[in-house]
């Protein structure tokens, strides 16, 4: 289980390091705006993705944990 709550963790710190990349190349030039652009999204898709792995398994170990006692 730790192994996974690693994973979600580089995850969610990958998330947030594409939307901080995409936030800094942001210009105002039509290719660096869609770069960037596609950083952003991509960056907050991610960082939710992990954000919800990272509470679904937290949960669902308080859950494991109430039913062995």
């Amino acid at each position: 289980m730790k192994h996974d709550r690693l994973s979600h963790v580089l995850l969610l710190i990958s998330g947030l390091l594409l939307l901080l990349n995409g936030g800094f190349a942001f210009e105002k030039s039509i290719p660096m705006l869609v770069v960037s652009s596609f950083l952003i999204i991509s960056g907050v898709i991610i960082t939710v993705f992990a954000l919800k792995l990272f509470f679904n398994s937290k949960s669902t170990s308080k859950s494991n944990t109430f039913q062995d006692s």
